[in-house]
Protein backbone atom coordinates (compact mmCIF):
# COMPACT_ATOMS: atom_id res chain seq x y z
CA UNK A 1 0.00 0.00 0.00
CA UNK A 2 1.23 3.17 -0.98
CA UNK A 3 0.27 6.94 1.20
CA UNK A 4 1.25 9.90 -1.15
CA UNK A 5 0.90 13.79 -0.25
CA UNK A 6 0.72 15.62 -3.36
CA UNK A 7 2.31 19.10 -3.57
CA UNK A 8 -0.14 21.75 -1.85
CA UNK A 9 -2.82 23.32 -4.02
CA UNK A 10 -3.50 27.08 -2.84
CA UNK A 11 -7.29 27.56 -2.29
CA UNK A 12 -9.50 30.06 -3.93
CA UNK A 13 -9.34 33.35 -3.24
CA UNK A 14 -11.53 34.61 -0.19
CA UNK A 15 -14.84 36.83 -1.06
CA UNK A 16 -15.31 39.58 1.19
CA UNK A 17 -19.01 40.57 1.08
CA UNK A 18 -22.14 40.30 2.98
CA UNK A 19 -24.08 37.48 2.94
CA UNK A 20 -26.45 37.11 -0.07
CA UNK A 21 -29.89 35.35 -0.32
CA UNK A 22 -29.85 31.44 -0.42
CA UNK A 23 -32.09 31.33 -3.65
CA UNK A 24 -30.76 33.70 -5.91
CA UNK A 25 -32.30 33.81 -9.79
CA UNK A 26 -31.48 35.54 -12.76
CA UNK A 27 -33.10 35.13 -16.04
CA UNK A 28 -32.57 36.50 -20.06
CA UNK A 29 -36.83 37.97 -19.44
CA UNK A 30 -38.48 39.24 -16.60
CA UNK A 31 -39.54 37.10 -14.26
CA UNK A 32 -41.19 39.05 -11.29
CA UNK A 33 -43.99 36.48 -10.81
CA UNK A 34 -41.51 33.92 -9.75
CA UNK A 35 -40.37 35.80 -6.65
CA UNK A 36 -43.68 35.73 -5.29
CA UNK A 37 -44.49 32.22 -6.27
CA UNK A 38 -41.11 31.38 -4.48
CA UNK A 39 -41.82 32.88 -1.31
CA UNK A 40 -44.56 31.63 -0.63
CA UNK A 41 -44.12 28.38 -1.23
CA UNK A 42 -40.39 28.04 0.52
CA UNK A 43 -42.24 28.83 3.42
CA UNK A 44 -44.13 25.74 3.76
CA UNK A 45 -41.23 23.84 3.10
CA UNK A 46 -38.92 21.96 5.79
CA UNK A 47 -36.44 23.82 4.85
CA UNK A 48 -36.95 27.44 3.89
CA UNK A 49 -34.84 29.85 1.95
CA UNK A 50 -34.74 33.17 1.36
CA UNK A 51 -35.52 34.34 -1.91
CA UNK A 52 -34.20 37.35 -4.47
CA UNK A 53 -33.98 37.86 -8.36
CA UNK A 54 -31.22 39.05 -10.05
CA UNK A 55 -31.63 43.02 -12.26
CA UNK A 56 -33.71 42.06 -14.88
CA UNK A 57 -31.60 40.97 -17.90
CA UNK A 58 -28.37 40.85 -16.19
CA UNK A 59 -27.34 37.01 -16.59
CA UNK A 60 -23.93 37.14 -18.46
CA UNK A 61 -22.91 39.94 -15.68
CA UNK A 62 -23.72 37.19 -12.52
CA UNK A 63 -21.08 35.06 -13.66
CA UNK A 64 -18.31 37.68 -14.90
CA UNK A 65 -18.02 40.54 -12.34
CA UNK A 66 -16.49 39.70 -9.29
CA UNK A 67 -18.73 41.15 -7.28
CA UNK A 68 -22.05 40.16 -8.46
CA UNK A 69 -24.96 38.81 -6.50
CA UNK A 70 -24.15 35.04 -7.69
CA UNK A 71 -20.64 35.67 -6.59
CA UNK A 72 -21.34 36.97 -3.39
CA UNK A 73 -24.34 34.02 -2.47
CA UNK A 74 -22.22 31.88 -0.14
CA UNK A 75 -25.47 29.40 1.01
CA UNK A 76 -28.19 27.88 -1.46
CA UNK A 77 -28.48 27.75 -4.84
CA UNK A 78 -27.87 29.72 -7.69
CA UNK A 79 -30.60 29.72 -10.34
CA UNK A 80 -30.29 31.37 -14.41
CA UNK A 81 -33.29 30.89 -16.56
CA UNK A 82 -32.20 30.90 -20.20
CA UNK A 83 -34.22 31.46 -23.20
CA UNK A 84 -32.61 30.84 -26.69
CA UNK A 85 -34.71 33.41 -28.32
CA UNK A 86 -33.68 36.34 -25.26
CA UNK A 87 -30.46 36.25 -27.59
CA UNK A 88 -31.53 37.00 -30.70
CA UNK A 89 -30.27 37.56 -33.53
CA UNK A 90 -26.80 35.86 -32.51
CA UNK A 91 -28.19 33.35 -30.55
CA UNK A 92 -25.85 31.02 -31.16
CA UNK A 93 -22.94 33.35 -30.48
CA UNK A 94 -24.13 34.18 -27.50
CA UNK A 95 -25.32 30.82 -26.22
CA UNK A 96 -21.01 30.27 -26.67
CA UNK A 97 -20.50 32.95 -24.31
CA UNK A 98 -22.20 31.87 -21.77
CA UNK A 99 -21.46 28.75 -21.89
CA UNK A 100 -17.60 30.04 -21.61
CA UNK A 101 -19.25 32.64 -18.76
CA UNK A 102 -20.23 29.60 -16.24
CA UNK A 103 -17.09 27.76 -17.19
CA UNK A 104 -15.11 30.03 -15.90
CA UNK A 105 -16.94 31.01 -13.32
CA UNK A 106 -15.94 29.45 -9.49
CA UNK A 107 -19.04 28.74 -8.20
CA UNK A 108 -19.09 29.59 -4.41
CA UNK A 109 -22.39 27.46 -4.51
CA UNK A 110 -24.30 24.90 -6.71
CA UNK A 111 -25.55 26.47 -10.05
CA UNK A 112 -29.13 25.53 -11.68
CA UNK A 113 -29.13 26.30 -15.56
CA UNK A 114 -32.72 26.33 -16.82
CA UNK A 115 -33.47 25.83 -19.84
CA UNK A 116 -36.85 27.69 -20.73
CA UNK A 117 -39.17 27.39 -23.96
CA UNK A 118 -38.95 29.94 -26.80
CA UNK A 119 -42.35 31.01 -28.08
CA UNK A 120 -44.38 28.89 -30.84
CA UNK A 121 -42.49 29.15 -34.09
CA UNK A 122 -39.47 30.34 -32.95
CA UNK A 123 -37.42 27.16 -31.27
CA UNK A 124 -34.15 26.38 -31.33
CA UNK A 125 -33.95 22.98 -29.98
CA UNK A 126 -29.70 22.87 -31.17
CA UNK A 127 -29.19 25.84 -28.68
CA UNK A 128 -30.65 23.62 -26.14
CA UNK A 129 -28.33 21.19 -27.10
CA UNK A 130 -25.03 23.51 -26.85
CA UNK A 131 -25.72 24.74 -23.87
CA UNK A 132 -26.78 21.44 -22.32
CA UNK A 133 -23.76 20.12 -23.97
CA UNK A 134 -21.57 22.34 -23.04
CA UNK A 135 -22.49 22.99 -19.38
CA UNK A 136 -23.49 18.98 -18.23
CA UNK A 137 -19.48 18.20 -17.07
CA UNK A 138 -18.76 20.97 -15.29
CA UNK A 139 -18.53 20.45 -11.33
CA UNK A 140 -21.48 21.80 -9.61
CA UNK A 141 -23.43 22.80 -12.32
CA UNK A 142 -26.98 21.10 -13.44
CA UNK A 143 -28.95 22.02 -16.58
CA UNK A 144 -32.82 20.70 -16.59
CA UNK A 145 -35.11 21.75 -19.06
CA UNK A 146 -38.65 24.06 -18.13
CA UNK A 147 -40.34 22.02 -20.56
CA UNK A 148 -40.26 18.75 -18.13
CA UNK A 149 -41.48 20.80 -15.66
CA UNK A 150 -44.22 22.64 -17.24
CA UNK A 151 -45.06 18.50 -17.94
CA UNK A 152 -45.09 17.35 -14.54
CA UNK A 153 -47.26 20.58 -13.22
CA UNK A 154 -49.70 19.89 -16.01
CA UNK A 155 -48.87 23.37 -17.53
CA UNK A 156 -50.00 22.77 -21.31
CA UNK A 157 -49.47 26.27 -22.51
CA UNK A 158 -46.82 27.95 -20.42
CA UNK A 159 -46.84 31.06 -23.10
CA UNK A 160 -48.54 34.46 -22.76
CA UNK A 161 -47.77 36.49 -25.82
CA UNK A 162 -49.32 39.29 -24.82
CA UNK A 163 -47.48 40.02 -21.09
CA UNK A 164 -44.75 38.98 -23.26
CA UNK A 165 -45.23 41.92 -25.79
CA UNK A 166 -45.54 44.39 -23.15
CA UNK A 167 -43.50 43.27 -20.37
CA UNK A 168 -41.28 40.70 -21.69
CA UNK A 169 -42.86 38.47 -19.55
CA UNK A 170 -43.28 35.53 -21.39
CA UNK A 171 -45.17 32.78 -19.42
CA UNK A 172 -48.63 32.50 -17.88
CA UNK A 173 -48.74 32.40 -13.87
CA UNK A 174 -49.31 28.72 -13.88
CA UNK A 175 -45.99 28.43 -15.58
CA UNK A 176 -44.24 30.50 -13.30
CA UNK A 177 -45.89 28.52 -10.18
CA UNK A 178 -44.41 25.31 -12.36
CA UNK A 179 -40.91 27.45 -12.30
CA UNK A 180 -41.23 28.33 -8.90
CA UNK A 181 -42.29 24.39 -7.73
CA UNK A 182 -38.86 23.48 -9.73
CA UNK A 183 -36.62 25.67 -8.19
CA UNK A 184 -37.79 24.51 -4.81
CA UNK A 185 -36.81 21.03 -5.71
CA UNK A 186 -33.73 22.02 -6.66
CA UNK A 187 -33.16 24.02 -3.10
CA UNK A 188 -34.40 21.10 -0.95
CA UNK A 189 -31.99 17.82 -2.59
CA UNK A 190 -29.08 20.07 -1.68
CA UNK A 191 -30.48 21.00 1.96
CA UNK A 192 -32.10 17.47 2.81
CA UNK A 193 -30.52 13.84 3.85
CA UNK A 194 -30.18 12.29 0.35
CA UNK A 195 -31.78 9.00 -0.49
CA UNK A 196 -29.05 6.32 -1.87
CA UNK A 197 -30.12 3.15 -2.39
CA UNK A 198 -33.38 2.20 -4.74
CA UNK A 199 -35.00 -1.18 -3.72
CA UNK A 200 -36.98 -2.23 -5.97
CA UNK A 201 -39.91 -4.89 -6.23
CA UNK A 202 -40.02 -7.48 -9.30
CA UNK A 203 -43.29 -8.79 -10.28
CA UNK A 204 -46.04 -6.03 -11.42
CA UNK A 205 -43.05 -3.64 -10.87
CA UNK A 206 -40.23 -4.67 -12.81
CA UNK A 207 -42.03 -6.68 -15.03
CA UNK A 208 -45.75 -7.84 -15.61
CA UNK A 209 -47.23 -11.20 -13.75
CA UNK A 210 -45.26 -12.86 -11.77
CA UNK A 211 -42.06 -14.83 -12.32
CA UNK A 212 -43.06 -18.06 -9.85
CA UNK A 213 -46.24 -18.56 -12.48
CA UNK A 214 -45.49 -17.64 -16.05
CA UNK A 215 -42.12 -18.59 -18.05
CA UNK A 216 -40.37 -15.84 -18.66
CA UNK A 217 -41.10 -15.16 -22.11
CA UNK A 218 -44.69 -14.63 -20.70
CA UNK A 219 -44.06 -12.16 -18.84
CA UNK A 220 -45.33 -8.59 -19.75
CA UNK A 221 -42.31 -6.18 -20.68
CA UNK A 222 -44.26 -3.51 -22.17
CA UNK A 223 -44.62 0.51 -22.33
CA UNK A 224 -45.57 0.61 -18.67
CA UNK A 225 -42.59 -1.37 -17.39
CA UNK A 226 -39.85 -0.17 -19.99
CA UNK A 227 -41.02 3.43 -18.38
CA UNK A 228 -40.05 2.35 -14.70
CA UNK A 229 -37.01 1.11 -16.03
CA UNK A 230 -35.74 3.75 -17.79
CA UNK A 231 -36.22 5.49 -14.98
CA UNK A 232 -34.52 3.52 -12.52
CA UNK A 233 -31.59 3.27 -15.86
CA UNK A 234 -31.36 6.75 -15.27
CA UNK A 235 -31.50 7.12 -11.42
CA UNK A 236 -28.26 4.49 -11.46
CA UNK A 237 -26.30 6.75 -13.65
CA UNK A 238 -27.16 9.79 -11.01
CA UNK A 239 -25.16 7.67 -8.68
CA UNK A 240 -28.32 6.17 -7.15
CA UNK A 241 -27.72 2.33 -6.10
CA UNK A 242 -30.43 -0.50 -7.15
CA UNK A 243 -31.25 -3.35 -4.97
CA UNK A 244 -33.65 -5.74 -6.33
CA UNK A 245 -35.97 -6.61 -3.16
CA UNK A 246 -38.80 -9.26 -3.76
CA UNK A 247 -40.65 -11.97 -2.32
CA UNK A 248 -40.18 -14.32 -4.55
CA UNK A 249 -38.40 -17.35 -5.79
CA UNK A 250 -34.74 -16.81 -6.15
CA UNK A 251 -34.35 -19.23 -9.10
CA UNK A 252 -37.52 -17.46 -10.95
CA UNK A 253 -35.84 -14.41 -10.62
CA UNK A 254 -32.80 -15.21 -11.93
CA UNK A 255 -34.53 -16.70 -15.38
CA UNK A 256 -36.21 -13.39 -15.88
CA UNK A 257 -32.97 -11.77 -16.18
CA UNK A 258 -31.01 -14.64 -17.46
CA UNK A 259 -33.76 -15.64 -20.89
CA UNK A 260 -35.31 -11.59 -21.17
CA UNK A 261 -31.84 -9.83 -21.41
CA UNK A 262 -32.49 -8.21 -24.85
CA UNK A 263 -36.40 -6.63 -23.78
CA UNK A 264 -35.15 -5.61 -20.26
CA UNK A 265 -33.55 -2.04 -20.27
CA UNK A 266 -32.08 -3.02 -16.20
CA UNK A 267 -29.31 -5.87 -16.33
CA UNK A 268 -28.44 -8.14 -13.23
CA UNK A 269 -25.66 -5.86 -13.19
CA UNK A 270 -27.27 -2.71 -12.58
CA UNK A 271 -28.08 -4.27 -9.52
CA UNK A 272 -25.40 -4.12 -6.47
CA UNK A 273 -27.09 -6.36 -3.99
CA UNK A 274 -30.34 -8.76 -3.79
CA UNK A 275 -32.76 -10.04 -1.45
CA UNK A 276 -35.07 -12.97 -2.92
CA UNK A 277 -36.76 -14.64 -0.31
CA UNK A 278 -40.08 -14.84 1.88
CA UNK A 279 -39.32 -12.64 4.36
CA UNK A 280 -40.90 -9.61 5.07
CA UNK A 281 -39.60 -6.53 2.87
CA UNK A 282 -38.79 -4.39 5.85
CA UNK A 283 -36.37 -7.23 7.04
CA UNK A 284 -34.57 -7.51 3.85
CA UNK A 285 -34.79 -3.76 3.82
CA UNK A 286 -32.37 -3.85 7.06
CA UNK A 287 -30.40 -6.46 5.80
CA UNK A 288 -29.73 -4.97 2.46
CA UNK A 289 -28.24 -1.99 4.79
CA UNK A 290 -26.22 -3.36 7.07
CA UNK A 291 -24.61 -5.54 3.96
CA UNK A 292 -24.38 -2.04 2.27
CA UNK A 293 -23.04 -0.54 5.29
CA UNK A 294 -25.93 2.62 5.18
CA UNK A 295 -28.40 3.70 7.28
CA UNK A 296 -31.91 2.06 6.70
CA UNK A 297 -33.38 6.27 6.11
CA UNK A 298 -31.04 5.83 2.56
CA UNK A 299 -33.82 3.74 1.27
CA UNK A 300 -36.60 4.14 -1.32
CA UNK A 301 -38.68 0.80 -1.84
CA UNK A 302 -40.34 0.92 -4.63
CA UNK A 303 -43.63 -1.65 -5.24
CA UNK A 304 -46.62 -2.22 -6.26
CA UNK A 305 -48.29 -3.92 -3.28
CA UNK A 306 -50.54 -1.66 -0.81
CA UNK A 307 -50.05 -4.44 2.01
CA UNK A 308 -46.23 -4.84 1.62
CA UNK A 309 -45.88 -0.37 1.52
CA UNK A 310 -47.84 -0.27 4.29
CA UNK A 311 -46.34 -2.90 6.46
CA UNK A 312 -42.93 -1.50 5.38
CA UNK A 313 -44.18 2.26 6.51
CA UNK A 314 -44.89 0.90 9.75
CA UNK A 315 -41.70 -1.31 10.18
CA UNK A 316 -39.43 1.86 8.83
CA UNK A 317 -41.26 5.42 8.82
CA UNK A 318 -37.72 6.88 8.16
CA UNK A 319 -37.54 4.41 5.04
CA UNK A 320 -39.69 6.41 1.73
CA UNK A 321 -42.20 4.13 0.19
CA UNK A 322 -43.42 4.62 -3.81
CA UNK A 323 -46.28 2.79 -4.54
CA UNK A 324 -47.31 2.23 -8.09
CA UNK A 325 -50.85 1.07 -8.71
CA UNK A 326 -51.70 -0.81 -11.71
CA UNK A 327 -54.11 1.97 -12.66
CA UNK A 328 -52.07 4.81 -12.21
CA UNK A 329 -49.12 6.39 -14.27
CA UNK A 330 -46.15 4.56 -12.94
CA UNK A 331 -43.79 7.54 -14.43
CA UNK A 332 -45.93 9.94 -12.86
CA UNK A 333 -45.74 8.69 -9.79
CA UNK A 334 -41.91 8.57 -9.94
CA UNK A 335 -41.04 11.99 -11.36
CA UNK A 336 -43.27 13.70 -8.31
CA UNK A 337 -41.07 12.00 -5.51
CA UNK A 338 -38.95 14.46 -4.20
CA UNK A 339 -37.27 11.76 -2.18
CA UNK A 340 -35.46 10.34 -5.74
CA UNK A 341 -34.27 13.72 -7.10
CA UNK A 342 -30.39 14.36 -8.02
CA UNK A 343 -29.38 17.48 -9.74
CA UNK A 344 -25.77 17.72 -9.56
CA UNK A 345 -23.85 14.91 -9.91
CA UNK A 346 -20.04 14.56 -9.31
CA UNK A 347 -17.63 11.91 -9.90
CA UNK A 348 -18.38 9.93 -7.26
CA UNK A 349 -21.73 9.26 -7.83
CA UNK A 350 -21.14 7.91 -11.46
CA UNK A 351 -18.85 5.46 -10.34
CA UNK A 352 -20.71 4.56 -6.67
CA UNK A 353 -22.68 1.51 -8.51
CA UNK A 354 -19.19 0.27 -9.73
CA UNK A 355 -17.20 0.41 -6.54
CA UNK A 356 -20.24 -1.37 -4.76
CA UNK A 357 -19.95 -4.00 -6.87
CA UNK A 358 -16.12 -4.48 -6.68
CA UNK A 359 -16.89 -4.50 -3.22
CA UNK A 360 -18.25 -8.15 -3.52
CA UNK A 361 -15.07 -9.54 -5.31
CA UNK A 362 -12.98 -7.49 -2.23
CA UNK A 363 -15.20 -8.86 0.38
CA UNK A 364 -14.09 -12.55 -0.82
CA UNK A 365 -10.43 -11.52 -0.11
CA UNK A 366 -11.32 -9.92 2.93
CA UNK A 367 -12.97 -12.83 4.20
CA UNK A 368 -9.52 -14.62 4.03
CA UNK A 369 -7.15 -12.15 5.18
CA UNK A 370 -6.64 -9.31 8.09
CA UNK A 371 -7.06 -5.56 7.07
CA UNK A 372 -3.25 -4.74 6.26
CA UNK A 373 -2.60 -8.33 3.94
CA UNK A 374 -5.93 -7.63 3.13
CA UNK A 375 -4.23 -4.15 1.50
CA UNK A 376 -1.14 -5.56 0.11
CA UNK A 377 -2.69 -8.26 -1.35
CA UNK A 378 -5.33 -5.60 -3.10
CA UNK A 379 -2.59 -2.84 -4.20
CA UNK A 380 -4.15 -0.79 -2.07
CA UNK A 381 -3.05 3.48 -3.00
CA UNK A 382 -4.44 6.29 -0.78
CA UNK A 383 -3.74 9.66 -1.96
CA UNK A 384 -4.16 12.67 0.41
CA UNK A 385 -4.03 15.98 -1.00
CA UNK A 386 -5.22 19.56 -0.26
CA UNK A 387 -8.46 20.25 -2.46
CA UNK A 388 -8.55 23.20 -4.88
CA UNK A 389 -12.24 24.66 -6.11
CA UNK A 390 -13.79 22.39 -8.55
CA UNK A 391 -13.62 20.11 -5.31
CA UNK A 392 -15.61 21.86 -3.04
CA UNK A 393 -18.93 19.83 -4.71
CA UNK A 394 -17.67 16.42 -3.29
CA UNK A 395 -16.38 17.87 0.03
CA UNK A 396 -20.43 19.29 0.65
CA UNK A 397 -21.46 15.69 -0.05
CA UNK A 398 -19.26 13.98 2.16
CA UNK A 399 -20.78 16.51 4.95
CA UNK A 400 -24.26 15.90 4.08
CA UNK A 401 -24.26 12.15 3.26
CA UNK A 402 -22.23 10.65 5.82
CA UNK A 403 -23.90 9.90 9.35
CA UNK A 404 -21.42 7.88 11.01
CA UNK A 405 -17.64 8.46 10.53
CA UNK A 406 -17.71 12.02 10.94
CA UNK A 407 -17.20 14.99 13.41
CA UNK A 408 -20.76 16.61 12.57
CA UNK A 409 -19.03 19.61 13.44
CA UNK A 410 -19.87 21.59 10.26
CA UNK A 411 -22.84 21.52 7.95
CA UNK A 412 -22.52 21.09 4.00
CA UNK A 413 -23.64 24.79 3.38
CA UNK A 414 -21.05 26.20 6.06
CA UNK A 415 -17.81 24.97 4.02
CA UNK A 416 -17.70 27.85 1.51
CA UNK A 417 -17.47 30.01 4.84
CA UNK A 418 -15.19 28.56 6.25
CA UNK A 419 -12.63 28.80 2.92
CA UNK A 420 -13.35 31.90 2.90
CA UNK A 421 -11.59 32.60 6.30
CA UNK A 422 -8.98 30.59 4.97
CA UNK A 423 -9.60 27.07 6.15
CA UNK A 424 -7.68 24.48 4.24
CA UNK A 425 -9.53 21.55 2.74
CA UNK A 426 -8.06 17.97 2.20
CA UNK A 427 -9.25 14.94 0.53
CA UNK A 428 -8.47 11.38 0.16
CA UNK A 429 -8.99 9.04 -2.22
CA UNK A 430 -8.51 5.17 -3.05
CA UNK A 431 -7.99 2.68 -5.28
CA UNK A 432 -6.64 -1.02 -5.83
CA UNK A 433 -6.71 -3.64 -8.47
CA UNK A 434 -10.94 -4.11 -8.35
CA UNK A 435 -11.13 0.14 -9.41
CA UNK A 436 -10.94 3.46 -8.11
CA UNK A 437 -13.37 4.73 -4.88
CA UNK A 438 -12.79 8.18 -6.10
CA UNK A 439 -12.69 10.99 -3.41
CA UNK A 440 -13.69 8.95 0.16
CA UNK A 441 -13.00 11.46 2.89
CA UNK A 442 -12.95 14.77 3.61
CA UNK A 443 -11.31 17.09 6.35
CA UNK A 444 -11.16 21.30 6.68
CA UNK A 445 -9.02 22.78 9.15
CA UNK A 446 -7.44 26.16 10.39
CA UNK A 447 -4.40 27.29 11.29
CA UNK A 448 -2.55 29.30 13.47
CA UNK A 449 0.71 30.06 14.78
CA UNK A 450 -0.29 28.35 17.70
CA UNK A 451 -2.03 24.92 16.43
CA UNK A 452 -3.81 23.16 13.49
CA UNK A 453 -7.77 22.62 14.21
CA UNK A 454 -9.94 20.35 12.40
CA UNK A 455 -13.35 21.85 11.81
CA UNK A 456 -14.98 19.11 10.29
CA UNK A 457 -14.56 15.50 8.92
CA UNK A 458 -16.31 12.89 6.92
CA UNK A 459 -15.03 9.79 5.34
CA UNK A 460 -17.32 6.80 3.47
CA UNK A 461 -17.71 3.72 5.67
CA UNK A 462 -17.24 1.75 2.69
CA UNK A 463 -13.48 2.12 3.39
CA UNK A 464 -13.35 1.65 6.87
CA UNK A 465 -10.01 -0.28 8.46
CA UNK A 466 -8.26 0.53 5.27
CA UNK A 467 -6.29 2.86 6.52
CA UNK A 468 -8.12 6.07 5.01
CA UNK A 469 -8.64 7.73 8.12
CA UNK A 470 -5.39 7.25 9.62
CA UNK A 471 -3.85 8.73 6.24
CA UNK A 472 -5.87 11.63 5.97
CA UNK A 473 -5.12 12.52 9.82
CA UNK A 474 -1.51 12.31 9.67
CA UNK A 475 -1.49 14.78 6.69
CA UNK A 476 -3.27 17.08 8.51
CA UNK A 477 -1.45 16.50 11.79
CA UNK A 478 1.32 17.38 9.76
CA UNK A 479 3.23 19.18 12.34
CA UNK A 480 2.38 15.93 14.98
CA UNK A 481 -0.23 17.16 16.49
CA UNK A 482 -4.15 18.62 15.59
CA UNK A 483 -7.17 19.47 17.59
CA UNK A 484 -10.21 17.97 16.60
CA UNK A 485 -14.01 19.25 16.78
CA UNK A 486 -16.29 16.92 17.49
CA UNK A 487 -20.09 16.30 18.39
CA UNK A 488 -22.03 13.51 19.32
CA UNK A 489 -24.96 12.43 17.18
CA UNK A 490 -25.95 9.39 18.41
CA UNK A 491 -24.46 8.03 15.39
CA UNK A 492 -21.48 8.79 14.88
CA UNK A 493 -19.78 6.50 17.31
CA UNK A 494 -17.34 4.82 14.91
CA UNK A 495 -15.51 7.86 14.59
CA UNK A 496 -15.45 8.65 18.20
CA UNK A 497 -13.92 5.23 18.66
CA UNK A 498 -11.46 5.98 16.05
CA UNK A 499 -10.69 9.18 18.06
CA UNK A 500 -10.17 7.42 21.23
CA UNK A 501 -8.12 4.68 19.90
CA UNK A 502 -5.38 7.46 18.58
CA UNK A 503 -5.74 10.83 20.00
CA UNK A 504 -6.62 12.14 24.00
CA UNK A 505 -10.03 13.89 24.87
CA UNK A 506 -10.81 17.15 26.29
CA UNK A 507 -14.06 17.18 27.61
CA UNK A 508 -13.84 20.21 29.80
CA UNK A 509 -15.71 22.52 26.86
CA UNK A 510 -18.95 22.59 25.84
CA UNK A 511 -18.27 19.78 23.05
CA UNK A 512 -15.18 17.21 23.82
CA UNK A 513 -12.17 17.82 21.59
CA UNK A 514 -9.43 15.48 20.80
CA UNK A 515 -6.05 15.87 20.82
CA UNK A 516 -4.18 14.06 17.67
CA UNK A 517 -0.35 13.40 16.82
CA UNK A 518 0.70 12.12 13.72
CA UNK A 519 2.93 9.42 15.33
CA UNK A 520 -0.24 7.45 16.57
CA UNK A 521 -1.98 8.46 13.48
CA UNK A 522 1.37 7.30 10.83
CA UNK A 523 1.30 3.71 12.88
CA UNK A 524 -1.47 2.25 10.79
CA UNK A 525 -0.42 3.75 7.46
CA UNK A 526 3.69 2.70 7.84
Amino acid sequence: MSVTEHDPVVPPPSRAAPVAPSVLVAATFACDPLTAFLRDALTHTRHPHPVAVAPYGQVAEQFLLPHSAFARNTDGVNVTLVRPSDWAPEVTDRAAAFIAAVTVFAAPVPTLVVLCPDPPGATRPEVEDLVNNGLRAIPEVAVVRAADWFAQQGCANPHDPQAAAIAHLPYTDEAFAALAVGIIRVAQSLTARPKKVIAIDCDHTLWGGACGDLPPGELDLGERYLVVQRFLKAKRDQGFLLAVCSRNDPAAVERVFAERTDDLVLERADFVATRVNWSPKWTNLVSLADELRLGVDSFVLVDDDPYVCAETTAALPEVTVVQLPPDRDARAILDDTWELDRFFTTTEDRLRNATYLADARRAEVAAITGPEELNARLGTDIRVRRADAGDTGRIRQLLARTNQFTSATVGAASVRDLLDSGATAWLATMSDRFGDYGTVAAALTLTTTEQTTVECFAMSCRVLGRGVAEALFNAVAADGRALIRFRETGRNGVAREFLTRYATEDNTGPEPVFLLTGTAAAARTA
